[in-house]
């Protein structure tokens, strides 16, 4: 599912300073005040070294330095308006968005739980140096999703050149069985496993056996996620229009 993840990691550190900067701030203890710039307290938790800053060993004196610099360009930023500005809004908005994804994905990945067993295992790391042949059949738009017919795209391939996230789907198939495959939330279709045959290859590596179970397991979370968007996606009432 790393489309879902890479799209999600785009956020910028200079929203999220500016974020937490404009927003409307409360008024410290007078004991965790460690300066008073144009009437604003700034806090004793505020002075942390930035990422770029971390393990320099970079001195209080200058971190806080750092805090009063930045707290006198958020004050101009402000003095100018340019908080009041539509693409400062529109930036704060794309945001909000992007963090309120990034959690909902975050939670909903975390709270799936993909069973692998040893068998899984077994039959994956048997198939590398086969030739497998399979079939991708169309299917019914809506659950149970069976197959709407018998004949689709035949596909003769080495075990080892299939995408990582096909192979775990193929190796849990018995020859004549078919398994859902749901892409990105808005196409769905069966994979039907037809024969596994020797092949003449000789240079083929099966992974060790714990890579073989992150790699199952992350293909049945992203079978999941991909479910969970298709569902969303039918059960919204969505019109497109011309």
């Amino acid at each position: 599912m790393r489309y879902i993840r890479i799209i999600l990691a785009i956020l910028i550190l200079a929203s999220i300073v500016t974020l937490i900067y404009l927003w409307p701030r409360a008024a410290a203890p007078k004991r965790d005040v460690v300066a008073t710039i144009n009437g604003y307290q700034l806090q004793k938790n505020q002075l942390t070294a930035s990422p770029s800053e971390e393990g320099s060993g970079q001195q209080t004196g200058d971190i806080l330095n750092s805090a009063i610099t930045r707290e006198l360009l958020l004050q101009e930023a402000q003095r100018q308006k340019i908080d009041k500005e539509e693409a400062f809004r529109k930036s704060l908005k794309d945001f909000y968005e992007q963090s309120l994804l990034k959690i909902l994905m975050d939670r909903k990945y975390a709270s799936l739980n993909a069973t692998v067993s040893d068998e899984d295992i077994d039959r994956y790391l048997s198939l590398f140096g086969k030739t497998i042949r399979f079939t991708r059949l169309p299917v019914s738009a809506k659950p149970p999703y069976n197959p709407a017919s018998e004949r689709g795209q035949t596909t003769n391939v080495l075990f080892d050149d299939l995408a990582d996230s096909l192979k775990p789907m193929i190796a849990s198939l018995k020859p004549g069985e078919y398994i859902m495959r749901f892409d990105t939330g808005h196409e769905q279709y069966a994979l039907r496993l037809d024969a596994v045959t020797a092949s003449s290859a000789t240079n083929t590596t099966a992974p060790p056996r714990a890579m073989a179970k992150t790699l199952i397991e992350q293909s049945k979370k992203e079978q999941m996620i991909a479910q969970w968007l298709m569902e969303l996606r039918q059960n919204a009432n969505i019109t497109i229009h011309n």
